[in-house]
């Protein structure tokens, strides 16, 4: 492998420490988006559990606890909730500070899952060109090598025709493995950012459906 780099000349290299990148980016996406992956539904039913027994600053402990993109936005949106209980806010402004607290976090969950992914993009159409660059370099290196021996033997270009394809495969190999993993790694992040909206959702559903509860045991009429 290390004598086919060398033989395939700069842009090989280039090539080569493209796939370096784009390996340690695959890596690190990996375990990113592995981390992130919670059972969302679950989380949700630990907190309506805190929440039904008014136990509002158990429930944000136990959201910052599930730790990754969704438990963290759901510790948003609760925080913001008990701070608009402590200044009296009505039921309906509640609804929609939480709301806009935890739609205002998603702009940095979309941020963080997607971090690293433009630099993948890149790799993916970057290498086919500089592949196409190394295999104009090799065909001149084959000609210049013909127009010095004065006859188009086989020792004459095979240095250059061997450089030419090295790098277009070398370019075509890199841009095909970091193209299905941007691919794969973009699919898995709109899935993650779904599980967070959905989420969300739910989660102002039981809030707002633990304070009629809460309001009805008061003896008082249900708001909304």
């Amino acid at each position: 492998m290390l004598e086919i780099i060398i033989h395939g000349g700069f842009a090989l290299y280039i090539i080569t420490f493209c796939s370096i990148v784009s390996l340690g980016i695959t890596l690190e996406r990996w375990r990113t988006l592995r981390k992130a992956d919670i059972d969302s539904e679950g989380l949700l039913n630990r907190l309506s559990d805190e929440l039904d027994k008014g136990n509002l600053e158990r429930a944000i402990q136990v959201a910052e606890e599930a730790h990754g993109p969704v438990g963290d936005t759901l510790a948003i949106g609760l925080r913001k909730l008990m701070l608009l209980e402590r200044i009296g806010k009505k039921p309906e402004e509640i609804e929609e500070g939480i709301v806009a607290a935890m739609e205002e976090h998603g702009l940095h969950v979309v941020n963080y899952l997607e971090r690293n992914l433009t630099a993948l993009a890149t790799v993916s159409s970057l290498a086919p060109i500089l592949g196409m660059m190394g295999t104009v370099f090799g065909m001149i290196h084959a000609f210049t090598s013909i127009a010095k021996h004065g006859s188009m033997t086989p020792e004459a270009v095979a240095g250059g025709i061997g450089e030419a394809l090295y790098c277009t495969f070398g370019g075509l190999l890199v841009a095909a493995m970091s193209t299905v993993e941007y691919n794969y790694f973009t699919a898995r992040v709109s899935r993650h950012v779904l599980q967070v909206q959905g989420a969300a959702t739910k989660l102002v559903d039981r809030v707002l459906s633990a304070q009629s509860d809460a309001s009805q045991a008061r003896g008082e009429p249900a708001k909304r």
